[in-house]
């Protein structure tokens, strides 16, 4: 059985975060504000979803 499927989503929210860093540094106002808040709170929503959800079931 293959790891690869378990690395998907750590992968695509490491990419998001790095992104959000990025467009925190170089973007220059306007619209990479907005990329960059979304970039950096998609960890933090998905974190809090997944301890919502292991609650639910205890």
């Amino acid at each position: 059985m293959s790891s690869r499927p378990q690395w998907r989503w750590p992968i695509a929210l490491a990419i998001a975060t790095v992104f959000g860093l990025l467009a925190a540094l170089i973007g220059e106002g306007g619209v990479w504000w907005v990329l960059c808040w979304i970039a950096l709170a998609s960890p933090l929503v998905t974190i809090a979803w997944c301890v919502a959800r292991s609650g639910r079931s205890g």
